[in-house]
């Protein structure tokens, strides 16, 4: 049993990625319809969830630098480049038109609403084609790094570039802020 709790990876995996599914359709992030009024800005309830969950997150971890309760050497920080400000951009139209993103459509099928089916055969479908273009697009540049490539917000480490000079408490600060921007935000605009 032992083994089966805390040596099993994959089944660990299994394990949060359902309590994940369970939290984003508690939080109504499954509904496309929530979503889709989120993006107009006349249902807030869900971006309130979301701008909490970042404060949260963010305050967390850089409490954890701030007191070294986290090695840094843990963090894995991606790279910037023009292919993720593209791919980020494709993926936030696809997000506003649709009302549904990768895992919100694979929760949301969960739920029971089976025409996200469609999302997700299409995220698969253009990952597919990502693969067999992605020669070319590095061939072309798209993937040289921007930015200093590793960059982080707030200074980390040496190891990292970073866009502003402080200490990792203004991370606990921007985190504390966007907490509270999530309580004072209204639940919905008046049409």
């Amino acid at each position: 049993m032992k083994h089966l709790i805390l040596g099993n990876i994959p089944f660990l995996g299994l394990a949060l990625g359902i309590l994940f599914g369970l939290a984003l359709y508690y939080a109504g992030a499954t509904n496309r319809v929530i979503i889709t009024r989120m993006l107009k800005l006349k249902e807030l309830t869900l971006m309130k969830i979301i701008l909490f969950a970042i404060g949260w997150g963010m305050s967390l971890t850089y409490f954890a630098v701030v007191f070294k309760i986290i090695d840094l050497g843990h963090f894995s920080i991606k790279t910037m480049n023009l292919g993720v400000v593209f791919g980020s951009f494709i993926l936030a139209i696809g997000f506003g038109f649709i009302g549904l993103c990768p895992g919100t459509a694979i929760a949301s099928f969960g739920a029971g609403y089976l025409k996200s089916i469609y999302v997700i055969i299409g995220g698969l479908v253009g990952a597919y084609l990502f693969t067999l273009s992605y020669p070319i697009l590095k061939s072309i540049g798209l993937f040289e790094n921007i930015l200093g490539g590793k960059t982080t917000l707030i200074f980390l480490s040496d190891k990292y570039n970073f866009l502003f000079k402080g200490t990792p408490w203004i991370g606990v600060v921007i985190g504390i802020t966007l907490i509270l921007i999530s309580i004072v935000i209204p639940h919905s605009m008046k049409e």
